[in-house]
């Protein structure tokens, strides 16, 4: 009996390989034609994020041209994919659709996905609306030339961030049980895809903090003159 209820929970290619995963289904979808459907969506986004900056009156350095980009790209990754998963992770490991798949080929990399782990659910449930919804303020922001653009930068990059360090030090400290060892998975998915979020934030945390600390700085140095006058 014992030996049947084993060979019930290990009919899914996911690590730990005892993973309870009594609703899950092979995908009926191919992983390339979902990667690609994914690609597709990415690109409609950077395609709207250029027309969007070719129709702004203003002119725009590399850098905010690249935080436009990557906050709205952000943003529809965090919305609509991972806001997916937040509403569907109790059946997404049997779900046929374009989204469950990829969600089902990223788990090779992390099941927490597939199992309604509760911190990866909060998480992503956080970041599908807050992480997102800020994004998009923050290309507002560059387009529009706003002050708010450094303070949503700077709260989007902070969120990414530190959600992503949580995420991945969790899975570290428990010696990466939830990750497929194939250097596929390990080093392609887990840790490549999650780098983005990582080192993009990082360099976009300094840039608004320095932003900030200047205009803060001029703020003073302006109120003082204006005391003295």
């Amino acid at each position: 009996m014992a030996t049947e209820q084993e060979t019930v929970k290990i009919q899914h290619p996911y690590f730990p390989r005892d993973a309870a995963l009594a609703h899950y289904v092979p995908s009926a979808f191919n992983v390339g034609e979902a990667f690609m459907t994914l690609g597709s969506a990415v690109g409609l986004i950077m395609f709207v994020s250029a027309v969007l900056i070719r129709q702004s009156p203003r002119q725009f350095s590399c850098k905010d041209k690249f935080v436009v980009v990557w906050m709205l790209v952000c943003a529809g990754i965090h919305m609509v994919l991972e806001g997916y998963f937040s509403f569907n992770h109790k059946n997404l490991a049997g779900m046929q659709t374009v989204l469950a798949d990829l969600w089902r080929e990223y788990a090779h990399s992390d099941s927490r996905y597939l199992t309604s782990d509760p911190f990866t659910v909060i998480m992503e449930g956080i970041t599908a609306v807050f992480d997102g919804s800020f994004a998009v303020v923050a290309a507002y922001g560059v387009l529009t030339d706003s002050p708010i653009r450094h303070p949503a930068q700077l709260v989007t990059s902070l969120m990414q961030l530190y959600g992503n360090v949580l995420y991945m030090g969790i899975n570290c400290m428990e010696g990466f049980r939830y990750t497929n060892p194939h250097p596929y998975y390990f080093y392609g998915y887990f840790v490549l895809m999650n780098a983005f979020w990582i080192v993009i934030p990082l360099y976009l945390i300094v840039d608004s903090v320095k932003s900030i600390y200047r205009g803060m700085l001029i703020a003073q140095r302006a109120a003082i003159v204006k005391k003295a006058n």
